[in-house]
């Protein structure tokens, strides 16, 4: 008799969904990850135009369809890549786009400046999260907040990126029953552990484990 597997959370692939989060696919310590780094998107985003011009720290309203400063200095190209058309507004708004289709919803992308695209993505995702987190697999959501979030506090200096501990375990992920053995880091802030290798990332309940190990 084959025994019935209890599902994991889509998002750390690691935490048991029972109990109260039986009905959901995303676990508790999760949701909080994901909203903070939406929040972290709102935060971030409007500080990037101080960083557009190198070598100073304010270089006044955000620049549009220029590829040069107001003072012609070549702007910094990472901080113009999160803010050009495929920036990170455009890179979340494919995962809303996908949220709103599955709920049979309106699912045309927000249209408009940069701004009013990446505000009206925040929105929605905030406005839908609690029903993708009962009804969806939100690893690649997850991922990408992940990425945008890191090039944007690079970007952007901030100093309150959390500081990551590197566990003294392997990476435990299997592939074709092969396991990863990648390096595992602890982040203090968001309370996850994931792999350099991988990227597959843990929760803390997880890092409890390893820690007592």
């Amino acid at each position: 008799m084959t025994a019935i597997r209890t599902p994991l959370c889509t998002v750390c692939r690691d935490a048991e969904m029972h109990g109260p989060r039986a009905t959901f696919t995303v676990c508790q310590a999760c949701v909080d990850w994901l909203h903070d780094h939406i929040d972290q998107v709102e935060r971030l985003w409007v500080e990037l135009p101080d960083h557009l011009e190198r070598g100073r720290g304010h270089s006044g309203p955000r620049v549009s369809g220029n590829t040069k400063t107001a003072g012609g200095i070549p702007p910094a190209e990472h901080v113009l890549a999160l803010i050009a058309p495929g920036g990170a507004h455009d890179r979340l708004s494919q995962h809303d786009v996908a949220i709103r289709q599955a709920r049979g919803l309106i699912a045309a992308p927000a249209s408009g400046s940069a701004d009013h695209r990446l505000a009206a993505t925040v929105r929605s995702l905030r406005a839908h999260l609690t029903w993708a987190t009962a009804n969806l697999d939100l690893y690649d959501l997850a991922c990408e907040l992940r990425d945008v979030v890191g090039a944007m506090r690079a970007a952007t200096g901030d100093r309150d990126e959390p500081t990551t501990t590197e566990l003294g375990k392997p990476c435990p992920r299997l592939d074709d029953d092969t396991e990863c053995g990648g390096t595992l880091r602890y982040d203090k802030a968001a309370h996850t552990v994931q792999c350099d290798d991988c990227s597959h990332i843990l929760n803390a309940a997880w890092y409890l484990r390893l820690a007592l190990a």
